[in-house]
């Protein structure tokens, strides 16, 4: 469907535009564009206003490598300055395409002869060309939009489904207000023509589009009423009726505001994801939107999707919901299209009304139905649709795999009380049976305890993996870090195995092993203070900011130099930050591996990867004299990298696959005819 829609949009308004004669053109872009551009601001500004009713939704979610690979920005001179025409139609440059077209269409009026008569008749010729194939391919597009309908049916969980009905109240609201309450009222403060006036003239053009979903086969209709309407108020002139004539099928060509409602879809689909649009990012996605909107809407969905980073895959919800979406968006095109001719009309016939007083009434009336529909929507979603089950029980639900007899303590050592024992070699640890493996208790993801008590994470798993190819036993006993380089050179523990950073201060009081992995470096705070920390120059411009770290004491030391308005306090685990009470920490420097396993527990946190990415390697620690057990480790663990059992592991307890149980939705071949298991 998508294969002719870029040489239309070419050929329609190439030939749209030049075959009109040069005094037709001045007046519809010097009165009806002035007009058609500010009914686009409304729809714009009453689109970006809309998010505003969805629900609150806490979600989290597991870390994913996608937050820190690098965004590429915006072109913005390819994006709407077609340099090289070509290279904007290869590469999907609607907007660009759409500026080269009207500066095309422009300059052929200013042509005269045969020549611009030829061009004209090969640019009809060839839309309908295009209208042809078309219309042979939309034969076979029901079945299209029905095998995409039934896989995202078959994918969705109920959750889904519930969190698309955001988007359907969201839209018919958005369109109805439109439709019969803020463009009637503007044809009736700006014309002769009267609220009841403008809603008895639409009522059979509105009941067939949406009827139908097609605006096409009602502009006869809209014509003959606005013609018919304007003779009742003695405003309509020769001149004024072909401009009616002449008006409603251009306009028609051009994006209405039926056509702009989609771009609600968008923001919907960063709040579906767990990533909304950025304000700062709405004025732009607006006018790329509007122009690529010239085209079909199967096109602009992509092409928006991709300007905003969300992924391409939300494009089938959209597909799935246009059925009925795009009935509702035909009612609003329609009552576009007759304010548009309406006002047009009435500027031309020096008949439209600019009183203050009645200005002001429509500014408020307008601004106040709004607020009523979305307060209704935000507080009407909020009670009806529900949040997703809260994520923390998938995580605290997590277990480990390799079943080896396991001891864990509770108990910590204490260095000078606890009875000391001779650092262990690897024969030592072998004829003694088991494994010591020191750990942090509320390490999340690398060592905490699940609902059911026991010791899990990814280096708990690492650790219990180590322990059967060993051949022995696994013993658990939880350090203090500030305590660590005692804890190991007393024999408290052969090793550590915690998410531990390696710290340049110990190093000549312990020995670390090759990196196991490279973590993030990220600030986590709650949601709202999120896009605060993203960027270095809206960190410096905080004040009364306080700001808590377990280690990176070199990092750090550095961010105090650089950000002197910020306080920096040190805190003895990361339970401190999330389970405080009050606002004591606005935030806390944590890799965005941990921080995103900590807001499935407390969802009310997100992450914020810094401006500067920075990484760090974390390992695992013996005591600084035990070669043998180092060495061991180190081959032990390239061995389980190039196996895959390491990196299974992080796809486990980093990326969360796997994590939940994934129920196929109920089917009469598997649950009814039981042909299937």
């Amino acid at each position: 469907m998508q294969m002719t829609v870029l040489p239309y949009i070419f050929v329609s308004l190439v030939g749209g535009i030049g075959k009109l004669k040069r005094s037709t053109a001045s007046l519809i872009f010097s009165r009806a564009g002035v007009i058609m551009l500010l009914l686009w601001l409304l729809a714009l500004v009453l689109v970006a206003l809309m998010p505003l009713s969805f629900p609150f939704v806490e979600t989290a979610s597991f870390f994913s490598t996608s937050i820190i690979e690098p965004t590429a920005p915006i072109d913005y001179f390819k994006l709407y300055i077609p340099s090289n025409p070509f290279e904007s139609m290869a590469s999907g440059y609607v907007p660009a395409m759409v500026v080269f077209s009207i500066a095309m269409g422009l300059a052929l009026i200013g042509m005269e002869g045969e020549n611009k008569h030829h061009i004209v008749t090969v640019m009809h010729t060839f839309g309908e060309i295009f209208s042809k194939i078309t219309q042979a391919l939309v034969k076979v597009l029901p079945i299209g939009i029905f095998a995409m309908s039934a896989s995202a049916a078959g994918t969705m969980g109920v959750d889904e489904f519930a969190s698309m009905q955001v988007y359907l109240i969201s839209y018919f609201a958005l369109c109805l207000l439109l439709a019969f309450w803020i463009l009637p009222w503007i044809i009736a403060s700006f014309t002769p023509v009267t609220f009841a006036q403008a809603l008895r003239i639409s009522k059979s053009s509105v009941v067939t589009a949406f009827a139908t979903g097609n605006i096409f086969i009602v502009i006869p209709v809209i014509v003959e009423e606005c013609k018919q309407i304007m003779r009742e108020h003695d405003s309509l002139s020769d001149d004024a009726e072909t401009l009616i004539e002449i008006l409603v099928p251009i306009a028609f060509t051009f994006p209405n505001i039926g056509k702009l409602t989609v771009i609600l879809f968008v923001l919907f689909a960063g709040w579906f994801n767990g990533t909304p649009v950025e304000l700062s990012a709405i004025p732009s996605l607006s006018v790329s939107g509007l122009l690529s909107l010239f085209g079909s809407v199967y096109v602009a969905i992509p092409f928006m999707l991709d300007l905003v980073h969300l992924p391409q895959d939300l494009f089938q919800l959209f597909v799935m919901s246009g059925f009925i979406t795009g009935k509702f968006n035909s009612i609003a095109a329609v009552m576009n299209l007759f304010a548009l001719t309406l006002l047009t009309v009435a500027l031309f016939e020096k008949r439209l009304s600019l009183r203050p007083p009645q200005l002001i009434k429509m500014s408020l009336g307008v601004a106040g139905s709004v607020l009523i529909t979305i307060v209704i929507c935000r507080i009407g979603m909020g009670l009806f649709i529900h949040s997703p089950e809260i994520t923390s029980g998938v995580i605290a639900n997590m277990q480990v795999a390799d079943k080896v007899p396991t001891l864990v303590k509770k108990q910590f050592p204490v260095v000078g009380q606890t009875p000391s024992s001779p650092i262990a070699t690897i024969k030592m640890i072998r004829e003694r049976g088991v494994l010591k493996v020191g750990y942090i208790p509320s390490n999340v993801p690398f060592s905490y305890y699940n609902n059911a008590g026991q010791l899990v994470g990814f280096d708990s798993a690492m650790a219990s993996k180590l322990a059967e190819d060993l051949g022995v036993k696994v013993e658990f006993i939880p350090f203090d870090k500030d305590q660590l380089s005692a804890a190991l050179k007393a024999g408290f523990f052969d090793v550590a195995m915690s998410g531990l950073a390696m710290d340049i201060a110990q190093m000549d009081k312990l020995s670390y092993t090759e990196p196991v992995l490279k973590l993030n470096l990220a600030i986590a705070t709650k949601d709202h203070n999120v896009t605060s920390f993203k960027s270095a120059q809206s960190i410096m411009e905080m004040q009364n900011t306080t700001i808590a770290y377990v280690e990176h004491s070199d990092i750090i030391k550095e961010a105090k130099a650089f950000y002197p308005n910020l306080k920096f306090v040190q805190i003895d685990g990361y339970k401190n930050f999330f389970r405080q009470k009050g606002d004591k920490y606005d935030a806390v420097v944590i890799s965005a591996e941990a921080g995103s396993a900590w807001s499935l527990f407390f969802p009310g946190y997100g992450i914020a990867i810094l401006e500067n990415k920075v990484q760090y390697p974390v390992a695992y620690a013996v005591a600084q004299d035990n070669q043998s057990l180092l060495n061991y480790i180190n081959n032990w663990q390239k061995l389980r990298k190039v196996d895959g059992h390491q990196d299974r592991l992080y796809d486990y307890w980093m990326l969360g696959k796997g994590a939940s149980e994934v129920k196929p939705r109920w089917s009469i071949i598997r649950d009814v005819l039981h042909w299937v298991e």
